[in-house]
């Protein structure tokens, strides 16, 4: 009888134990917006970072505590899978462990979910972007600078991305690379093959192979018909400033190969921030413009700011080029 009495009062402390005990509170994650730093004395003037504190756009955190400094709010934070932890400015994190969506073709954004709503703009495929709700058959999406609802038929996976440009005189045509430069999530456009065809000497394609110079890496553009490509002018390198053109690596050389096996090198000189010319007889629906030789900048990114097409597409695709790509 004694042993049962021990026994049953044994039961009951710890049952009674486990009834006190704390529950260990859900962790609070969210996720981190822009690239930023961790720092230890949030509101200073001369910060102090955080020894391997830095964050990429994308990445996960638990919160500590919060703390209001001369009317600004930061969260300690701890980086996801380690012990790191430090300060950031509130609004560098968004709630929740989000995922990224691609955005596969060129669209419009849009205030509310609905298409009757003000337009704020239009957003390039390719752009890599949170998901951060949906509505009906709208998504609302966040990439820098814009915080928007998108279709969410535009949505899908990299490998479905569509490029497409139009050039006057030739027609509409889809544009992709071998590689490109991305410095981090959310600046997938920075440097598109697209760039290469705005008209615009304030942006560039970068190729992205990393440690190298991006020999043999291209742009190949594809034509809805076949092609005759008469003159090929090309801005080398970055050529928003000079320093930005002396800093990245320039082309030597660019092969202009047509899909049926034509091919074309173009000699470019250094030290030329405007266009350079090169006449030419290519027949075809497609066409790489490969990266064949290079001057050395400071830095082994090699970029292409403009590359101008003139031709003609009005004729009958059975002709002396032939039948077109093999």
């Amino acid at each position: 009888m004694l042993k049962r009495v021990i026994v049953l009062f044994t039961v009951l402390i710890m049952a009674s134990a486990i009834g006190c005990a704390k529950k260990e509170p859900a962790k609070a994650y969210k996720t981190v917006a822009v690239d930023s730093y961790l720092v230890e004395n949030p509101g200073e003037k001369k910060l102090i970072y955080v020894p391997r504190g830095k964050f990429k756009r994308g990445e996960y955190v638990t919160v500590n505590e919060e703390r209001d400094v001369n009317g600004k709010k930061y969260i300690n934070v701890t980086i996801d899978g380690v012990t790191t932890r430090g300060w950031l400015d509130a609004t560098y994190l968004k709630e929740g462990r989000l995922e990224s969506v691609t955005v596969i073709k060129d669209d419009d954004l849009y205030l509310r979910p609905n298409v009757k709503s003000e337009k704020t703009g239009t957003v390039k495929a390719g752009q890599v972007a949170f998901r951060i709700e949906e509505n009906n058959e709208f998504v609302l999406i966040q990439y820098p600078g814009k915080e928007a609802y998108i279709l969410k038929s535009s949505l899908g996976d990299a490998s479905m991305v569509i490029r497409t440009i139009t050039i006057a005189g030739l027609g509409k045509a889809t544009v992709a690379a071998s590689s490109q430069y991305i410095s981090s999530e959310g600046k997938e456009t920075s440097f598109d093959p697209r760039n290469a065809f705005d008209g615009k000497l304030q942006t560039a394609w970068s190729e992205g192979k990393s440690n190298d110079e991006g020999t043999g890496e291209f742009i190949i553009l594809t034509f809805e018909k076949p092609v005759v490509l008469t003159r090929v002018s090309v801005v080398n390198g970055y050529a928003n400033t000079e320093e930005s053109y002396k800093n990245n690596s320039r082309v030597a050389s660019l092969k202009v190969i047509s899909g049926n096996g034509q091919e074309v090198a173009i000699d470019l000189v250094d030290n030329n921030l405007d266009y350079q010319s090169s006449d030419m007889e290519l027949y075809g629906s497609s066409f790489k413009f490969m990266i064949n030789k290079t001057y050395s900048g400071k830095m082994s990114d090699t970029c292409i700011s403009e590359i101008r097409l003139e031709g003609r597409s009005d004729f009958a695709g059975d002709n002396e080029y032939g039948d077109g790509d093999e």
